[in-house]
């Protein structure tokens, strides 16, 4: 068994011998207190569900009394009121005489907090967009209230701006301390808070650092807004237990191979005492319980422990719910808190190991400064690798300033739902992995490829002139429900859509998709099982480039498009569940027409030789009238491997394209002329 001992490096204890309650920290838990808050951190962007109580205001104020969702204890009394500082502190003392205090904090207790409060002492909601705003997640009797201080600033740094809440959970009467996000327009200075509950003018529960507790989520512009680097504080009502093991996580993936699966996972220490042994159990469904006595291991109070059970799990296939839990603690000693020992998850067995394709999401603007080293950074990484190991989608976006001419309404929607972004340059990895462009690495790239595919996934596509044809074959690896296809037209490269961020060049950029942004729902297959859906799509009248990516300005599909050069376009399909997760993406496979005579309008004949060719691919053409004929050659995945625009006399004419430095293999030759006839020529390279 491997074991790893995470120090938490804060104190655990009381301010005052009197206080009622006993804390542990939660340093970067890597979610929130429970859960159930999975939230953008930005909730008066677009994000559903929450009430500002207290706007911004110049002067600290308290908000009108609240009225709290369910019953509620603090301190052993319950409590169904409170009110809000635009300070940072939450009282239940709504009579209280004492005005809001200052956004200057000091340590607990202090008299200019009022008695039954709760501190984030220090922020200071005096901003244009700040707020404090709750909202109920969860339902009875395990629901939990939030009350958050959103884009609030620090009377000593204006440039700050923080995200902290104060959370109670329904039944336990648990309170958490929230440190969501913090970022910074200039500087980096960090924001001293006071956290804490003060009981009375006398008596109080700091957490350590305070008054000069420093946010853990960096103060850098692209501070992360979701759960995935939050710390939290829980205040725990009575004493500490002795004896107090939980399972904080099961860590094997969603989806596992058939067969043997060791059952991983994290374990804290709440109690006073420190662990030396217990015993590991887990179950499977409604199986038999499997136990291992874990010896030898010293988990002191707040630290966790990671764990293997011995005995790994035969999984079959099929979707299962895996429960693990502790018992028997230093040999016979009973866990003291039961409502938090166990541990469940959903776990999806799959019948076969199939190779993932990653979907990269990458949305950008050539309005967007950031956006130029964001996508710089990508293909540094992504260009190094096989073309078709990775499916890469660039959504230009309408910000900022008047935003990327080529922005469309799909790609703003994309961006909206099911993403719920406000920032770019954004990048989403098989819709779970979530942060700047410039944060993406090559070992991110390498731990996405190694996770299993959910789905087995096939597909061709067909352009003519300007249709688009494309078939996707799709068969679940597992009892897949609610799933969607997503089908969208990339444009491989584009030019027109410079604007003020530096960038030239714009690839993948996405032209439509379809039949729209939405989707389409998946049929139910059985496992094994193969079934298909097929889309075509012509793009209606002529190229147009807007000025911007202003709604009034986009592109109206029913009558244009911004299509550079069809030759360049390209198709690619991902499976996405309802959750945001990516079960497997593809690049189609481009169909070559065999025919000869699609520019019978403007040409007698077409004859590319040698076929296999060696050092050189000839192309004779015959026309019928003067006219300029595109040439490009194109490798069996679609990437443009040269192109050349050749003005040709009427009669015969010849051009070709060197192969000599070319791997052999199956290469396209695609011709267009002046008025987007186009052909189509498969030619074999072979050395």
């Amino acid at each position: 068994m491997k074991k790893i001992l995470l120090a938490i490096g804060l104190s655990i204890g009381f301010s005052s011998l009197q206080a009622q309650y006993w804390q542990l920290p939660n340093i970067s838990a890597g979610q929130n207190p429970g859960g159930l808050n999975t939230d953008v951190e930005e909730p008066l962007a677009g994000v559903t569900g929450w009430t500002s109580i207290q706007a911004a205001s110049a002067t600290a104020v308290w908000t009108a009394a609240q009225t709290l969702p369910f019953a509620f204890q603090f301190n052993g009394s319950a409590v169904t009121q409170y009110k809000v500082s635009s300070t940072g502190v939450l009282t239940f003392d709504v009579a209280s005489p004492l005005a809001a205090p200052s956004a200057t904090n000091l340590a607990l207790p202090n008299s200019a907090i009022p008695n039954n409060s709760i501190c984030v002492w220090g922020v200071n909601c005096s901003g244009a967009n700040d707020n404090i705003v709750t909202k109920t997640f969860g339902t009875s009797p395990n629901r939990q209230y939030w009350v958050q201080f959103s884009s609030c600033s620090n009377v000593a740094n204006a440039n700050i701006f923080a995200y902290w809440a104060f959370v109670f959970d329904e039944t336990t009467n648990k309170i958490h301390i929230v440190d969501q996000r913090t970022a910074a327009t200039s500087g980096a200075t960090a924001i001293a808070i006071t956290a804490g509950i003060q009981l009375t003018s006398t008596s109080a529960i700091s957490v350590a650092g305070s008054p000069s507790l420093a946010s853990t989520t960096g103060t850098t512009a692209g501070s992360d807004d979701t759960p995935i680097d939050n710390t939290y504080y829980t205040f725990t009502p009575g004493t500490q237990p002795a004896y107090d093991l939980s399972v904080n996580s099961i860590t094997n993936q969603q989806f596992v191979p058939i067969g043997n699966n060791s059952i991983t996972g994290t374990i804290r220490n709440y109690g006073a005492n420190t662990i030396t042994s217990f015993s590991l159990n887990y179950k499977v469904d409604a199986g038999a319980t499997v136990t291992s006595t874990i010896n030898s291991v010293s988990i002191p109070t707040g630290s966790t422990y990671s764990f293997t059970h011995p005995t790994p799990w035969n999984a079959t296939i099929g979707t299962h719910i895996v429960d693990v839990w502790a018992t028997n603690l230093n040999g016979s000693n009973v866990d003291a808190d039961l409502t938090n020992d166990h541990k469940t998850k959903s776990i999806s067995v799959l019948s076969e190991n199939v190779q993932r394709i990653p979907l990269f999401e990458v949305f950008t603007s050539s309005t967007c400064p950031p956006c130029n080293p964001g996508n710089t950074n990508y293909h540094l990484i992504v260009d190094t690798k096989p073309a078709g190991d990775y499916v890469t989608i660039k959504y230009q976006q309408d910000f900022p300033g008047t935003g990327d001419p080529y922005a469309t309404t799909e790609a703003v929607n994309r961006r909206n739902t099911p993403y719920a972004i406000n920032s770019i340059p954004r990048m989403e990895i098989d819709g779970g992995w979530d942060g700047n462009a410039q944060s993406f690495t090559d070992a991110l790239y390498t731990a996405e490829r190694a996770l299993p595919a959910q789905y087995k996934m096939q597909g061709t596509f067909n352009v003519s002139n300007m249709s688009v044809t494309a078939k996707v074959k799709f068969s679940p690896l597992f009892n897949a429900t609610g799933a969607k296809l997503y089908v969208a037209i990339l444009e491989r490269e584009t030019v027109q859509n410079v604007k003020s961020n530096g960038e030239t060049k714009f690839f993948e950029v996405m032209k439509k998709m379809l039949p729209t942004e939405t989707g389409t729902a998946l049929p139910t297959v059985t496992i094994g099982n193969w079934d298909s859906l097929s889309f075509n799509y012509t793009f209606k009248g002529n190229y147009r480039l807007p000025i911007d990516g202003q709604t009034a300005n986009v592109i109206n599909h029913t009558i244009e498009h911004s299509v550079e050069h069809f030759y360049n376009t390209n198709v690619v399909a991902w499976i996405q569940a309802a959750d945001k997760t990516v079960y497997q993406a593809i690049n189609l496979t481009s169909l070559t027409p065999n025919s000869t005579q699609d520019f019978s309008a403007s040409m007698s004949t077409i004859d590319v030789y040698p076929n296999p060719a060696n050092d050189r691919i000839n192309i004779g053409i015959e026309l019928k009238s003067n006219d300029e004929i595109l040439a490009t050659l194109i490798d069996a995945l679609g990437h443009v491997i040269e192109s050349k625009s050749v003005k040709m006399q009427e009669g015969k004419n010849t051009m070709s394209f060197t192969t000599d430095n070319l791997a052999s293999g199956v290469y396209n030759v695609m011709l267009f002329d002046s008025k987007n006839n186009s052909s189509v020529h498969q030619v074999i390279v072979q050395h």
